[in-house]
């Protein structure tokens, strides 16, 4: 039997999806029970969030479940590396990456099952200057425009945002201006001018989709996606690549993997950077670490286990 509690952010955009925070709240508690689990349940508002998984922390649960988008599971993330609790990531946002991430259907009774079943498994994280990543950290355009994106459509749809995302890629990236990006590290050092790049913890998966998958869950190091594009119609040519699973394939991007790397731009003092989902303005340099096994989460075995491709 586990003692869990879960916490659920009033505001994640899933409520987009017509779901009632007591209803789900209730729905979860009754498969656990049924699984033989006890779990108490709390709905949060989006400014306590923190404050509230320090105070279910304290309580030394077996597990938290945190029901929210990517920036909420991210600080919980955060917050519950090291403690040796264990997250569960009910899917409660819009993209819900680390969700799909860790196998959790998208469906709330669906994903309440698969956690009431799930087992406690270690993976790595990454952290980007003192805050933890679980999926992706992105820089160069896309932030910049999924941040004036997001003011007029929080919440809605993933499918929905990503088509309208996907569409605005030419003209956006045509005007935006390149990051002139130094990294350094044990594992690698270069440069380059970028408009979008992305470092993962693991890599990305090489299948084909919309919506970004990764693999390596505790390979140790995380890979670096440097997209050297200068003109519109190869960065959608590379969007292209993405979407059919080739794009290491792709000539103009550039591959890198490492346990830790300093970044940092030319002629700039911050960058705006999307991580896990989150828009934040950042002081530079930022600095890329990888905490090896530093989180458990819910999942099965097999699903973090996938690293064919590991590297040590």
């Amino acid at each position: 039997m586990m003692k869990c509690i879960l916490l659920l952010n009033r505001a994640a955009g899933g409520n987009e999806r017509g779901l009632v925070a007591s209803e789900v709240c209730h729905t979860v508690q009754e498969i656990f029970r049924e699984q033989g689990h006890q779990l108490l349940a709390h709905v949060i508002d989006p400014e306590r969030v923190e404050e509230e998984i320090k105070k279910a922390a304290a309580e030394r649960p077996d597990a938290i479940i945190v029901g929210g988008g990517d920036g909420t599971v991210s600080t919980a993330a955060g917050l519950l590396g090291g403690t040796g609790i264990a997250l569960g990531v009910l899917p409660m946002g819009t993209f819900n990456l680390a969700a799909r991430d860790l196998g959790v259907p998208l469906d709330i009774k669906e994903a309440a099952e698969f956690l009431a079943q799930a087992q406690p498994v270690p993976i790595d994280v990454l952290m980007v200057s003192g805050r933890a990543c679980l999926c992706t950290t992105v820089f160069g355009f896309y932030p910049e425009f999924s941040s004036f994106f997001e003011k007029r459509d929080h919440g809605g749809r993933w499918w929905r945002k990503t088509l309208k995302l996907a569409a605005g890629v030419p003209k956006i990236f045509a005007r935006a201006r390149p990051l002139s990006l130094e990294w350094k590290g044990e594992d690698a050092t270069g440069h380059a001018r970028t408009k979008f790049s992305a470092f993962v913890p693991g890599k990305y998966r090489s299948t084909t989709g919309i919506v970004p998958s990764r693999t390596d869950f505790r390979s140790g190091a995380m890979t670096g996606y440097i997209g050297t594009h200068r003109k519109a119609s190869a960065a959608v040519k590379a969007m292209l690549d993405y979407l059919l699973g080739r794009h290491e394939e792709n000539a103009e991007l550039r591959i890198i993997k490492a346990r830790s790397l300093e970044l940092n731009a030319r002629g700039r003092k911050h960058c705006t950077v999307m991580l896990d989902g989150e828009i934040i303005r950042m002081p530079l340099p930022i600095r890329l670490d990888i905490l090896p096994e530093r989180l458990v989460v819910l999942t099965t075995p097999e699903h973090p286990a996938e690293t064919s491709e590991s590297t040590a």
